[in-house]
């Protein structure tokens, strides 16, 4: 059985666990907590942006995110398809910065 869902991973563990192992906290906003599998606190509650560069142009897309490492994955930026201030953006290309590759 496969479906596109969201999980939740442990760096300690080095493995997917269940909704029910894992501790749900609010945070309000910079905060540093104990994490398991990690010697000093972590930095939690902050949000990042950072742009990419869009292909051919000098416009960029700025994209706001919780965990910042997640960019070295990324293969696509997506915005909403009925957000004017994005519609002159649709079919073009940015550029990853780290890649070396543009990216739809």
């Amino acid at each position: 059985f496969r479906q596109n869902r969201l999980v939740n991973w442990s760096c300690s563990l080095k493995s997917a666990i269940s909704d029910i192992e894992v501790e749900k906290v609010e945070v309000k906003g910079k905060t540093l907590k104990k994490v398991p599998g990690y010697a000093d606190p972590v930095e939690v509650g902050i949000i990042e942006e950072f742009q990419y560069k869009v292909v051919g142009s000098n416009d960029t897309v700025t994209v706001a995110t919780t965990r910042l490492e997640t960019m070295l994955g990324d293969t696509a930026v997506a915005v909403h398809p009925e957000d004017d201030r994005y519609k002159h953006l649709h079919g073009k290309a940015v550029h990853h910065p780290f890649r070396k590759c543009n990216i739809p």
